[in-house]
Order: structure tokens, then C-alpha cells, then sequence
């Protein structure tokens, strides 16, 4: 079952054969795995991908056996490198994963150890391991660290984890997981929390190393464009199953299993805008373990399942070669003719600009400065216009400020300097001192619900408190009000009398959008509402907000650093960088060239689930500088590629008016910017 130009050698270096991993509980006995077989060659990168709670995270703790005091493996062997890990003591376990197996996790900052500095961490192992000298394993760590690309790698290894960004911190865990150079290297999640630049740097970074330490990988992730980006081969997993199994070509653009098909739909994909086509989120959610379906596992969320598919399991046989899938249907699903990017149905025909041209929102030279000590320039002086009924997204690095200029704008943060104006009106004030039909007007839906929601409020409480503040509906219509809004945003009244608590993050994020939806605002501010969210959660959410924007002529300004979905969503698009705006356009200008050399890095970095796309490579230098001490002259020049001389480290750049609504803030003359090649081209 696999592509010989894969693997050296015709063993694989890790065989699974029909594995079961159950968990006990106090009521039942959760089989979380069931007979699972897998292969995964030497030197290759496997990606395995499939909603959270599909059982992704247990197979990889069930490699490193780390399943906890509940969890055992039922049935089944793990075979790695001709060693069988399920029947070996805890002795023998421990020698192959500090020599031969190593893990990386979703989350640096509890992965490291808050009080040992960064070179002792990686040091240690190499002294316990090999029994190197403390000179001699602190040498081999800064060693380590260099390969890892981290710049002063002698610094970085006198620090602790909380002096370093979370890529850096990355990094760390990545050259600890080395420290051995071990065979199979497991990375579950590892890039989920990062900007689509460091990103980038991460996943070309793990290529490199697969290459230099000779080293197998299992990466384990939802993102399908992280996936397609690294990925030899991928797998598809789902309630415990591997339904689906080839190379990132055939499952990519050939899915036959129809949830791997659901999980693409999903997907928004730069090329594709909410104009051509809906999101096509897979209905229903991911059964729990004590509900697993009889039959095929994923029946009853499936458009395909017939009588067969309910009461018996399809086993994963060759579909094609190098291509395995679990489902009665795929040959039915393969003939289906599936549309095409130039052929897709245009199911939003009704969906209409009304933008009248009339502006809605306007930013004059916005500057928000933090003074502790030193002046940090988080909002360094944006000027733009956002149209009515209209969706500005706002893309750059983590740190750009963003974040800062969204809580500007909508008041929770005091301008420093300039003015904001809104529907006409000057409201450079904070919230409390704004009118309240602005307050009305002005909603904001936050990256995360957990920390917005009040867990000991019921969700009647948590929709009416804005209710009752605005005195917006009278007490007798109150609760068939707040059964509406739940109604719009697809949830059922049963979930008035419920705690967030009680919520999947999904339910979650639509319950915080209907409590800003709830008193009709005119604009919304999304700041990145949808980064933690699996990606058919994803996708209706997305859908729900265009619904609602249909409905209601509501005007969002979307935060995210997910280009994919900027695309998808945006009329105009703001890219910031270091507090300043650099380029203004329309989604179809900014997209296309002449572009800011920024903007062009932030394109060469996004993942596109697309393996028809080619993507042209663009490394950036160094980190964001800082933003106490921002740079001379162009904000961008200590990184960008496209660096002309003095004139970017003296003077600051000139706006460049491309079109009546593109403008971009470089030296590069206009005409040479515009003979820059796409950084996305389509097969």
C-alpha cells in the first residue's frame, strides 16, 4: 500500500494491526480506536487529519503509550522498527522513547518548563541519555538550536520560555524532540496557534529536518491546507477509523470516502469566494463514544447511507493504488460529477453588494500607544474608509496590532491620536462615553467564547442582558425574542436554560454571535471568531454570518490570518503591519498583482488545500521588530526580500494609488511592482 517513491526500503518502520484503544469511566468502557491498521515508511511525512474527537491525539499517545491510568490498548499490535511496543515493560518503553521516539505537542508554552532555561532543557537529555559533560551537552544544545534557525542561539539558550514568541517556542520543543535524532517523530498540532508566516518557517523547517536527520513523521492536524503543504501521504480519521488513506494527490483532489468529500467542502479556498458558492459543512456533529453508529461509522451523518451502510462496517480495501478507502459508495461517489472552480454553481446569485457607496466607518491617522516605562506603537496612525453593508478584512502577523485597532474603533481601548468616524458621527471617545444608538450599532464577536461568556449564566441570561441594558424589547417578549435570535443562528429553544458550559466551542461561538446580533447592529467586529474551531464548525459559522449579513445589511470587519478565509468572505481587505496600514484594496486587488512585498510574503505563506494550485516560495528574514522601537524609514525593510537600498531605511514610504480603491505604502515604483509574477497560480 505504498508509493514506492516514498520509502527506501519495503518494511515499513511502523505497522499498526487492528488496534482497539478503549478508556474506562466510571458508566462505560469508551472505545476510542477500533481495529485500526496503518503503515507509515521510512523518511516519510504522514499526515493524519479529521474533526476533534475522532481519535487522532489517541492513536499518537497510543504510539508513545501515554494513554493515562484509564486508558489501555484493548486489542492489537503497534509494531516499530520489527519491535512489537504493545507488549513491553514500562523499562523497555521508556529506553525507545528517549532514543527512538520522540513527540511534539499542540501547545509549547506547558510543554516546556517554565523555571529551567532553554539550553538546560535541551541540554539535560543529552546528559542523562549519553552522559555528556555539562559543557559538552550545553554545546550540543546550542548546536541544536542553530539548526533549528534560531538566530543568537547563545542567548536563546540563557532564557526562559516566557522570553520567547510562541514560534520560537516551537522551535524549542521541535530541537528537544531531536535531541537524539530519533526515528518517528510524532506532531500533534503543532503549528494550530501560529501566524501563517512562522508558520511557514515551521513547516518548511520540518521538511528540511525530515531531509537532514533522515527522521519519519506523523503530523497530526485539522487544517487541510497544513496537511496538503507537508504531507507524502494522509489519512483520514473518523470515530476511531481510518476511512481514507493515499497520497496527498489522489485524497486531495480524488476523495471517495464522503467524509473526506465533507471535509473539503468545508474548506474556503483562495479562488473561491462567498459570490460563487456556499461552504458545505458536513451536517450533525461527530457522535459521542456512547453513541458510535452500528454499521459504517459515519452513517448518520452520511447523504450516501442506505440500509447497508447501517448495519454492517466496510472494511479499507484498495480503491486505487496507493489509495485506500472505507465506504460501500466510493466508486459511486468517484462517478459523481463533481464541479469544478470554473464550473461552480452560482447558489449566492441573490447574494447582492449593497454597498450605496455611502461609508459607514472612517479611520484618520488612528494611533493607540501603550505607555509603561517604554511607549509601545501598537496603532501607529491608520488611515481607511469601510463602505456600508460591506466586509473589510483585516490580515497580518500576530502582533501587528489588529487586535489593537479593532478594540480601538469599537471604544474598549482610548485613542491616542486622530479620529474615528461612524455613520456620520465623531465617536474618538471610549465606549462609556459614546451615545447609546452608537453603543446600539457596534457589536464585537471575540476570538474566544470561553473567555466572554459568563459560565455561571444561562444563556437566556447571557442573550437578555444586552436586551434589557438597551431596553430594546418589552419584559412580556423578552423570551420569544431571545428564541428567535437562537432560532437564526440554528439553535433549538432547549438551549435557553443551559450554561456555556454545557456547549461544544461551536455553540458556543454562535450563542456570542447572537448576543451581538441581538440588538441589530450595523457592524460587527470578528476577531478571528473562527481560529479554534474545527473546520466544518468553521464552515457554519461563515455561512451564518453571510446569512445573517444577507438579512439584516450588517457590515463586518473580519480579523484573521487565515488568507483562505479573508478570501472567501471580504469585499476589501486591510493589510497591517507593525500598527500601520501598507496596502488597501478590493479582495480581487489585493490577491493579484502589484502587491506590497509583505503582502506578497503573507500570500507565499498561507495553505492552500489545493493541490492544483502552484505557490511561489518567499522566505522572510528575522522576526517582527518590535513595536517600541519600530524601524526607520519603511516599517518592513529589516525583512523584506524586495529591499531597494538607503531610501527603505530613511524615509517612509510614499502612497502608491494602484486604483480608485488600492493603495499601497512603498518605494518600489508602481511599474515594477506590477511585473511581480502571482504568487498563486492555478494548474
Amino acid at each position: 500500500m505504498k508509493d514506492k517513491t516514498l520509502a527506501a526500503e519495503d518494511n515499513p518502520i511502523l505497522k499498526i494491526e487492528n488496534l482497539s484503544v478503549h478508556y474506562k469511566t466510571l458508566r462505560d468502557e469508551l472505545k476510542a480506536i477500533r481495529n485500526l491498521n496503518l503503515e507509515i515508511y521510512d523518511k516519510e511525512i504522514y499526515g493524519l487529519v479529521g474533526e476533534s474527537g475522532c481519535g487522532k491525539s489517541t492513536l499518537a499517545f497510543s504510539i508513545m503509550n501515554y494513554l493515562g491510568q484509564n486508558g489501555f490498548i484493548a486489542e492489537g499490535d503497534i509494531i516499530f522498527a520489527d519491535k512489537n511496543l504493545s507488549n513491553k515493560n514500562k523499562k523497555e518503553l521508556i529506553d525507545i522513547r528517549a532514543k527512538e521516539i520522540s513527540m511534539v505537542y499542540q501547545n509549547p508554552s506547558t510543554a516546556l518548563n517554565p523555571v529551567l532555561k532553554i539550553g538546560e532543557q535541551i541540554a539535560e537529555v543529552k546528559r542523562i541519555i549519553e552522559g555528556l559533560s555539562a559543557e559538552k551537552s550545553m554545546n550540543e544544545a546550542i548546536k541544536l538550536l542553530e539548526k533549528m534557525k534560531i538566530p543568537d542561539a547563545h542567548s536563546v539558550a540563557n532564557r526562559y520560555p516566557h522570553q520567547l514568541s510562541g514560534g520560537m517556542k516551537q522551535r524549542v520543543c521541535i530541537a528537544m524532540a531531536l535531541v537524539n535524532n530519533p526515528s518517528l517523530i510524532i506532531m500533534d498540532e503543532p503549528t494550530t496557534n501560529l501566524d501563517v508566516t512562522t508558520e511557514k518557517v515551521i513547516l518548511d523547517m520540518i521538511r528540511e529536518l525530515r531531509d537532514e536527520f533522515s527522521v519519519t513523521i506523523i503530523y497530526i492536524s485539522h487544517d487541510i491546507g497544513v496537511v496538503s503543504k507537508i504531507s507524502d501521504r494522509i489519512g483520514v480519521m473518523y470515530l476511531g477509523k481510518l476511512v481514507e488513506e493515499g497520497t496527498k494527490e489522489d485524497v486531495l483532489l480524488n476523495p471517495v470516502h464522503p467524509y473526506t468529500v465533507g471535509l473539503m467542502g468545508c474548506v474556503p479556498k483562495i479562488g473561491i469566494s462567498k459570490e460563487d458558492t456556499d461552504l458545505n459543512p458536513i451536517r450533525g456533529n461527530v457522535p459521542s463514544l456512547t453513541e458510535i453508529p452500528d454499521g459504517c461509522v459515519f452513517s448518520t451523518r452520511c447523504q450516501f447511507a442506505d440500509e447497508k451502510c447501517k448495519k454492517s462496517i466496510p472494511d479499507l480495501i484498495e480503491f486505487n493504488e496507493n489509495h485506500r478507502v472505507s465506504c460501500w459508495h466510493a466508486k459511486e461517489i468517484e462517478d459523481l460529477n463533481v464541479p469544478k472552480k470554473e464550473s461552480l454553481e452560482n447558489i449566492r446569485s441573490d447574494y447582492k453588494h449593497k454597498k450605496t457607496g455611502k461609508s459607514l466607518l472612517t479611520t484618520e491617522n488612528l494611533k493607540k500607544y501603550f505607555r509603561n516605562g517604554d511607549v509601545v506603537k501598537a496603532v501607529d496612525g491608520i488611515s481607511l474608509e469601510m463602505k456600508n453593508a460591506s466586509t473589510l478584512g483585516v490580515v497580518g502577523e500576530s502582533g501587528c496590532g489588529k487586535t489593537t485597532f479593532a478594540r480601538t474603533v469599537i471604544g474598549l481601548l482610548e485613542p491616542t491620536e486622530g479620529k474615528i468616524t461612524f455613520d456620520d458621527q465623531d465617536i474618538t471617545v471610549p465606549w462609556h462615553k459614546r451615545k447609546k444608538e452608537t453603543l446600539e450599532k457596534m457589536q464585537m464577536v471575540f476570538q474566544n467564547p470561553e473567555t466572554t461568556l459568563n459560565q455561571s449564566h444561562t444563556i437566556r441570561k447571557i442573550i437578555g442582558r444586552p436586551l434589557k441594558l438597551m431596553e430594546k424589547v418589552e419584559k412580556s417578549e423578552l423570551d420569544n425574542y431571545i428564541m428567535e435570535l437562537l432560532k437564526l443562528v440554528g439553535l433549538g429553544p432547549e438551549t435557553m436554560e443551559k450554561t456555556p458550559s454545557q456547549l461544544s466551542g461551536g455553540q458556543k461561538q454562535r450563542i456570542a454571535i447572537a448576543r451581538a446580533f441581538a440588538i441589530d447592529p450595523e457592524l460587527v467586529i470578528c476577531d478571528e471568531p473562527t481560529s479554534s474551531l474545527d473546520v466544518a464548525v468553521q464552515a457554519r459559522i461563515i455561512n451564518l454570518l453571510l446569512d445573517l449579513q444577507q438579512k439584516k445589511d450588517t457590515s463586518y470587519l473580519f480579523i484573521s490570518h487565515d488568507l483562505n478565509i479573508i478570501y472567501y468572505l471580504s469585499d476589501y481587505i486591510a493589510v497591517i503591519y507593525l500598527g500601520n496600514l501598507i496596502e488597501f484594496g478590493s479582495r480581487e486587488e489585493i490577491f493579484n498583482p502589484p502587491y506590497h512585498p509583505y503582502t506578497e510574503a503573507l500570500l507565499s505563506a498561507v495553505p492552500v488545500p489545493d493541490a492544483r494550485i502552484e505557490q511561489r516560495s518567499i522566505k522572510l528574514t528575522g522576526p517582527v521588530p518590535s513595536a517600541i522601537n519600530p524601524p526607520s524609514g519603511c516599517w518592513f525593510h529589516t525583512r523584506c526580500p524586495r529591499k531597494i537600498g538607503d531610501i527603505c531605511e530613511r524615509e517612509r514610504p510614499p502612497r502608491l494609488k494602484v486604483s480608485e480603491n488600492h493603495e499601497i505604502r512603498c518605494h518600489i515604483p508602481l511599474e515594477e511592482l506590477k511585473e511581480i509574477q502571482p504568487v498563486i497560480k492555478f494548474k
